[in-house]
């Protein structure tokens, strides 16, 4: 979803972010600098991937009213999955035009907790083992490791 890109000679904020389809001000963000900065060359600032989409989840802009109880429900999500897929807590605040993740049509997760087994997910899941392991390259079962499955 996101690559680290290094800053080349002339590179601007307003460059970088024309050549992977953002605003200055969202580039900004991500990097947690303010929109004026001035790049370096060598310096490493993250970016979108190019894309900007993944088969998995899309990325869904803030708007006014939206709460993340709001949007979990019109996705048919539980909002408290929502907050950990996007390393939100409770108590935090979302803005209009921040953006978040939101899984794609026929996409379930699952967020690891502590003292999960394969077969626990998988059962949570209502997914066999075996396909798991087949769309998840590597599965650890490390507190919040996020397992995907696409139908």
């Amino acid at each position: 979803m996101y690559s680290i890109y290094e800053v080349e000679t002339n590179d601007t904020l307003s460059s970088v972010a024309n050549k992977v389809g953002i605003s200055i001000d969202e580039l900004a963000s991500i990097n947690g600098i303010m929109a004026g900065t001035i790049l370096t060359p060598g310096q490493l600032i993250i970016v979108p991937n190019k894309t900007n989409e993944n088969e998995y989840f899309k990325r869904y802009k803030i708007r006014p009213n939206d709460t993340i109880y709001s949007i979990a429900k019109a996705n048919n999500l539980n909002p408290s999955d929502l907050l950990r897929l996007n390393g939100l807590n409770e108590n935090d605040i979302i803005y209009e035009n921040d953006t978040i993740f939101i899984p794609r049509e026929g996409v379930i997760f699952y967020i690891t907790k502590q003292d999960d087994t394969l077969k626990k997910v998988s059962e949570k899941m209502n997914v066999r083992p075996n396909d798991l392991s087949k769309q998840n390259d590597i599965i650890y079962l490390t507190n919040d490791q996020l397992i995907v499955y696409k139908k």
